[in-house]
């Protein structure tokens, strides 16, 4: 650089003499232990013709407490009128730490110097910061001015750009060596500075409004620090309780770690090794640490969606969902679909590598269809003297002799949202609620929350609806309830979006059920997966009904259908969430699961004319001849066909639960192969 920029300014504040730097049309930062009082006059020598403009101080440093060694140390002033003069700007977060080293330069008014000020030549010691608030400062060459009185708030540039690196708090005539608070540390301290400090990926404007969705949070972070793009009549008081976040949302309190260990964590991101010390605190840390913003490591969108169903504030809520999708769309665009077809080319299956037909499933065919009742044609057991050695009774079900279509090359592409419920260890009333939206093979999370089960439906159902602003539309949209096994039988097909309206959700798209044990089981989702990989290539989907009678041994059950290919139909619901029979065939497991809500419940042999075998064979009658991957569909036809019914007696699918498990449609979130901070 080759003229010294105008924006260097001398402060004097009762008797006092220190540095300070223009940021904005009439901001200036110094520091805390040069304003101490509430007026101060700032002079420009590079514009000597302004003279001394009075200046109020706007704030302090939250965590000042007075002291030179007190994190914090800052303070903002607002002058009277603007300087006419063009601001500093700010250095990337790292490049006073670059190598080769580069020779910084801070701007000083020590004893002898009180006018025209004088130049300290400077570099960083290292990028190891000293309490987590400062960084060292020698000089450049081991001898030269030093910064001592007069240097205090004076602005550490880079010789080469002129651009801000941080700001000098301190100096040790003892070590002849400085302290700096560098700009990443001052925006932590003074969320409006975010605005103007680099953070690669994220626009000044996306980075403001989350900030001021931060302050609506009402929890310490925000600090009422003033916006140095706003007008002074708009700054709180630097000593105002509202400035210090004294109206906290309750629910935050004690959770910020939690909170951004969840948002961060499994995108591979390293969470600081404290509790952070505000909200804003958590924010910027992702702004400032988690690198640039990357499609399936949108950290600060997770974070804010979480935090949504803190705030208490349904406006708010709103708005942070909102900045959430907005911040995903810009960041993790849709892909674009080509039009040749292929499987392989998209959807989020694309992400599911193909493997070799795996021959250690024995996939069974429906047989011919007869006018006969179903049938038990019970498996033979292996020969023993033990009691209840012989099998139960599981057998294909007939379905009708209708050709077989060609194995489809492009299996059905879904668009899938989840919908995970599962009971709240922290508070037994209470049930962990959380939908998310995949796309591309990624995860998005809408949102999540603790609630009362009275209030779970509601919220669900809103959720939902939001979760099809982030779901791709070239696929067809796929509701999936990840519930646990008490909640198996529950009606979620059956729930209505909105008060008045009696359209179930079941008949707006398809649903299915998944078994929240299940996807927590790394050796069952194994096996589903292998299991899908046979199923991809079946032409038709046999149903497997087990009778009425049920089992007196259900551990070799989950044996028998180890080798079955195709849905399971269960002739009763669950007689409770321990019920052996459902355990035994989920725990398989099989991927696909039917029975009616409403059935057989005694555990007697029927004699094959019950309503449990009417229920298996109209299930082998619509679902034999389609793909185990179509049947979603088929069952989201069925339950409009039975909500549409008004005969004299109950359509068969009205009352029809439906388990369905491909886990390569629901991923994990991959953590990155990397952590980015650096």
């Amino acid at each position: 650089m080759t003229h010294s920029p105008a924006w260097h300014a001398r402060i004097d504040a009762d008797g006092a003499v220190g540095s300070g730097f223009l940021i904005a049309d009439r901001t200036v930062l110094t520091c805390a232990h040069v304003a101490t009082g509430d007026r101060a006059s700032v002079v420009f020598p590079g514009a000597p013709g302004l003279g001394r403009l009075p200046a109020r101080v706007v704030l302090r440093g939250h965590t000042w407490a007075g002291g030179d060694r007190d994190p914090g140390d800052l303070a903002v002033l607002e002058l009277d009128r603007p300087p006419g003069l063009a601001p500093a700007a700010f250095a990337p977060l790292d490049a006073p730490y670059a190598s080769p080293t580069p020779k910084l330069v801070a701007y000083g008014f020590p004893y002898g110097y009180d006018e025209e000020g004088v130049q300290s030549e400077l570099r960083a010691t290292s990028r190891q910061l000293i309490r987590d608030e400062w960084a060292q400062l020698a000089g450049w060459r081991g001898y030269g001015q030093e910064t001592d009185h007069g240097f205090s708030g004076a602005a550490v540039m880079l010789e080469d750009t002129g651009a801000v690196a941080g700001m000098v708090v301190s100096h040790d005539p003892v070590s002849h060596t400085s302290r700096m608070i560098p700009a990443r540390i001052l925006a932590r301290h003074w969320a409006p500075l975010a605005d103007l400090v680099p953070t690669p990926g994220y626009p000044t404007e996306e980075k403001r409004r989350l900030r001021e969705l931060v302050a609506r949070a009402g929890f310490p972070g925000s600090h009422g620090f003033p916006d140095p793009h706003s007008s002074p009549d708009s700054h709180s008081s630097h000593g105002s309780p509202a400035s210090h976040g004294a109206s906290g949302s309750p629910a935050l309190v004690g959770a910020l770690g939690r909170l951004l260990r969840a948002a961060a964590g499994p995108l591979g991101v390293e969470p600081p090794p404290g509790e952070p010390g505000s909200l804003w605190e958590a924010v910027w840390y992702l702004l400032s640490e988690a690198g640039r913003p990357e499609p399936g490591a949108l950290p600060l969108a997770e974070l804010t969606v979480r935090l949504a169903g803190l705030v208490g504030d349904e406006t708010l809520g709103t708005e942070l969902r909102d900045w959430s999708r907005a911040h995903r769309a810009r960041h993790d665009p849709a892909p674009v679909a080509p039009h040749d077809g292929s499987h392989a080319a998209v959807g989020i299956m694309s992400h599911a590598p193909r493997v070799p037909y795996a021959t250690e499933y024995a996939v069974r065919q429906a047989a011919p269809y007869t006018s006969a009742p179903y049938a038990t044609a019970p498996y033979e057991a292996p020969h023993t003297s033990a009691p209840h050695a012989t099998a139960p009774s599981v057998a294909v079900v007939p379905g009708p002799a209708v050709e077989m279509p060609p194995v489809s090359s492009s299996p059905r592409r879904w668009s899938p949202i989840l919908v995970e419920i599962k009971r709240s260890g922290a508070d037994r009333g209470a049930l962990l609620v959380g939908v998310s939206a995949y796309r591309d093979g990624g995860r998005r999370l809408v949102g999540e929350e603790r609630l009362p089960e009275r209030e779970v439906r509601a919220w669900v159902l809103d959720r939902i609806d939001d979760a099809f602003a982030e779901i791709d539309t070239e696929g067809r949209e796929l509701i999936a309830f990840a519930l646990p096994r008490a909640w198996l039988n529950k009606p979620v097909d059956q729930w209505t979006a909105r008060k008045g309206m009696s359209t179930p959700l079941g008949c707006v798209a398809p649903v299915v059920v998944m078994d929240h044990d299940r996807r927590a089981n790394k050796r069952l989702q194994f096996r589903l997966k292998k299991m899908w990989d046979v199923l991809d290539r079946q032409p038709g989907s046999a149903v497997y009904g087990v009778n009425c009678a049920g089992t007196a041994r259900p551990e070799w059950l989950t044996v028998q259908l180890q080798d079955v290919a195709g849905p399971v139909g269960l002739t009763r619901p669950p007689k409770g969430p321990r019920d052996r029979l459902h355990t035994a065939v989920l725990d398989a497991p099989a991927p696909i699961v039917l029975w009616p809500r409403t059935g057989c419940t005694d555990g007697a042999a029927c004699g094959g004319s019950c309503r449990g075998a009417a229920f298996l064979n109209a299930l082998a009658d619509q679902l034999s001849v389609l793909p185990p991957g179509d049947l979603p569909e088929r069952i989201f036809e069925l339950r409009k066909s039975a909500f549409g019914h008004d005969g004299p007696e109950p359509h068969w699918a009205a009352d029809l639960s439906f388990v369905w498990e491909d886990p390569r449609w629901f991923p994990d979130v991959p953590p990155l192969t990397r952590s980015p901070v650096g």
